[in-house]
């Protein structure tokens, strides 16, 4: 099954709703006024600097589990034991060792139909 990702919408705004959240956290603190600037320049940077990547374009899914991202050069890899499915969202874990890598697949990154298949597919995979 070769997917082809299209940018989720849902991720960026969940990004910025949890820093909205962090900021509105630190200014309800009872720190002096110093201590609250500090922690609302700390989290807006963390919100810049630590802005989740981009999900690769294509992710090839295998029988039997295994996944190709192209983009990342590292050929199959079968999927680890971290790997959760969950109506909304897969975190796939790529393998073990040295080039361990995780990928999030959101639902608004495909078509329903793609999704659903992908869903099935991975849950037949994890009870083999």
């Amino acid at each position: 099954m070769v997917l082809t990702l299209e940018r989720s919408r849902v991720l960026p705004a969940w990004w910025l709703l949890l820093h909205v959240l962090l900021v509105v956290a630190a200014l309800l603190i009872g720190w002096a006024v110093p201590l609250k600037l500090l922690a609302v320049g700390a989290i807006a940077v963390h919100g810049v600097v630590r802005r989740p990547p981009a999900s690769p374009r294509t992710v090839v899914v295998i029988e039997g589990g295994r996944c190709i991202v192209p983009d990342w050069s590292t050929g199959a890899r079968p999927l680890g034991p971290r790997t959760l499915i969950s109506p909304f969202s897969v975190r796939l874990d790529l393998g073990t060792g040295p080039w361990r890598r995780d990928l999030v697949l959101l639902a608004d990154q495909m078509p329903p139909e793609t999704w659903r298949r992908l869903r099935a597919l991975l849950l037949r995979a994890r009870c083999e």
